[in-house]
């Protein structure tokens, strides 16, 4: 299924950052400018205090010089006319005598100072209620009262618009008579635009939150990038993993949510690997169980059939063939009895149906009874058994009958690969808190490429699968399936200069009888 980019989380996630970083920055430079004006005021009024109070003092001053000339003393302290310059900043400065009128600069017309005022501000967008503030500073200046105010409303509606009112007193001695008022206000605020020094620091800001949108842009890109790649990583492994491809991985270098969930997936695709595998090998491990199976039941029956026609046809004309006949017949219905508990025994084991009856055991005595019960076999394979496990070895807790079922197989199938004249050695030591135990013979061993098998079911190393010398191949499977039950371990091994090995282990965990009144002996031998 194909996603639009809109319902992609990447996009989603680069978008909502974006928009996150956008907002903060407009925030942040609508609270610089803020700031900026408003100490930009307080420095304003201050700097229209300062320029106010000197030249009130200049144009007292020079008051006196002139004889009596307001206009002569506000002219020669103030020659560049109505606007005036000052610390980088344009002021326009109206000089107003006792009468409020009109002194510097001086308008052709005859004007109130008010209008006068309003003429010289040339802002047709002022009211005269504006200059209320304005005309009754004036009044206070003409009563030697300083003022500061404001002129109407900014057009940005946040930057003020300043105005001083500073009585001229005579000589310049706020101890003298009156003779004029001084008002003075920016050309910005007269104007009313920005400021420059406002404009310039607010463009430098504008440029600067602009530059720093775009790198929260990018920023944000990328990290919605760092968290989406991975999770597009693993998107397409979780594909390629839905198609059959297990072995799939995922390789990302983030760290902690998104890095665990790779390793948790990658572990998901490993265990659904090996999963599959043992499903692969289970299946032929049932084609392979069927096969034999058939084969291994086929042999005896077919012998069994052709026999009992051989009886039915009377080709048997004799005692002797009758019980030759019957000898064969026997001899392949036990061959089949035999399979079928083998199965039967398989069949528990791996359903975990096998229940143990726990006793003490002792080993050397256990072992001397199954070399008896299967003396007549290694008599007829002239091969001889030696028990070489010491009798002082503690007790071990197992089953009797399995246990007796695990040497059984073990040597029938040392007897089936061991030469006349051969032996089959039985050994144990003690290890910690277990029991090795070992069954070698001295024949030709096990081929190498065949012993990470020996245990698998119906697994034969002669290639021939006869019968009489591969065995049904459940044998060494029934008693890796009987160690494990005693909580064991088995492998085989080939001795450099004689034949295969076997080995097992029995945990000595369990606590043993302070007596060996139920331990299995057999007789000593007069």
């Amino acid at each position: 299924m194909r996603i639009r980019w809109r319902q992609s989380i990447r996009w989603r996630l680069a978008l909502g950052s974006m928009l996150v970083a956008l907002l903060a920055t407009i925030l942040l430079t609508l609270s610089v400018i803020l700031a900026i004006t408003y100490y930009y005021g307080v420095d304003q009024r201050q700097r229209l205090a300062s320029l106010a109070s000197d030249k009130a003092q200049s144009i007292g001053e020079s008051y006196t010089q002139s004889p009596g000339n307001l206009y002569q003393a506000a002219t020669n302290t103030l020659p560049h006319g109505l606007i005036q310059s000052f610390q980088g900043e344009q002021y326009l400065l109206i000089v107003f005598n006792h009468r409020s009128q009109t002194i510097y600069p001086h308008f052709s017309s005859r004007q109130s100072a008010v209008q006068a005022f309003i003429v010289a501000l040339d802002d047709p967008s002022l009211r005269r209620s504006d200059f209320a503030g304005l005309f009754n500073a004036i009044k206070n200046g003409q009563q030697g009262i300083s003022s500061i105010g404001n002129i109407g409303q900014g057009t940005p509606g946040v930057i003020p618009r300043p105005f001083v009112v500073q009585p001229i007193f005579s000589e310049g001695q706020s101890n003298g008579p009156v003779i004029g008022v001084l008002v003075i206000v920016s050309r910005s605020a007269a104007e009313n635009t920005i400021p420059p020094f406002v404009a310039a620091v607010g463009e430098f800001v504008l440029i600067a939150a602009a530059i720093v949108a775009v790198l929260a842009a990018l920023a944000a890109i990328l990290f919605a990038r760092t968290i989406t790649r991975p999770l597009a990583k693993l998107t397409n492994a979780a594909h390629v993993l839905a198609s059959g491809d297990y072995s799939t991985q995922v390789s990302v270098k983030a760290h902690g949510e998104l890095g665990e969930l790779a390793n948790t997936f990658n572990e998901m695709a490993s265990k659904l690997a090996s999963d599959m595998n043992e499903l692969r090998r289970q299946e032929l491990w049932r084609r392979e169980l069927i096969m034999n199976i058939t084969h291994d039941l086929a042999t005896p029956l077919t012998a069994i059939a052709g026999l009992g026609d051989s009886l039915v046809d009377g080709v048997n004309q004799s005692r002797e063939d009758y019980e030759a006949t019957g000898r064969i017949i026997v001899r392949e219905t036990l061959r089949l009895r035999r399979l079928v508990k083998d199965l039967h025994m398989m069949a528990k084991a791996e359903a975990g149906a096998m229940q143990l009856q726990w006793k003490a055991v002792r080993l050397a005595a256990f072992v001397d009874e199954v070399l008896a019960a299967l003396a007549t076999e290694f008599e007829r394979a002239n091969v001889e058994p030696i028990n070489a496990i010491p009798y002082n070895l503690p007790l071990v807790q197992a089953d009797p009958d399995m246990l007796t079922r695990v040497f059984s197989n073990l040597c029938d199938n040392a007897l089936h690969h061991t030469p006349a004249g051969g032996t089959v050695t039985i050994e144990a030591i003690q290890r910690g808190n277990h029991l090795e135990v070992s069954v070698a013979d001295s024949g030709e061993g096990i081929p190498t490429g065949a012993l990470p098998r020996v245990f698998d079911r119906f697994y034969r190393a002669d290639s021939s699968r006869q019968a009489i010398t591969g065995g049904s191949g459940l044998g060494l499977a029934i008693v890796h399936a009987i160690i494990e039950a005693h909580r064991g371990s088995i492998w085989a091994e080939n001795v450099p200069g004689s034949g295969a090995r076997f080995v097992f282990t029995l945990p000595l965990d369990f606590s043993a009888p302070t007596s060996i009144s139920g331990a299995i002996t057999v007789p000593m031998q007069q």
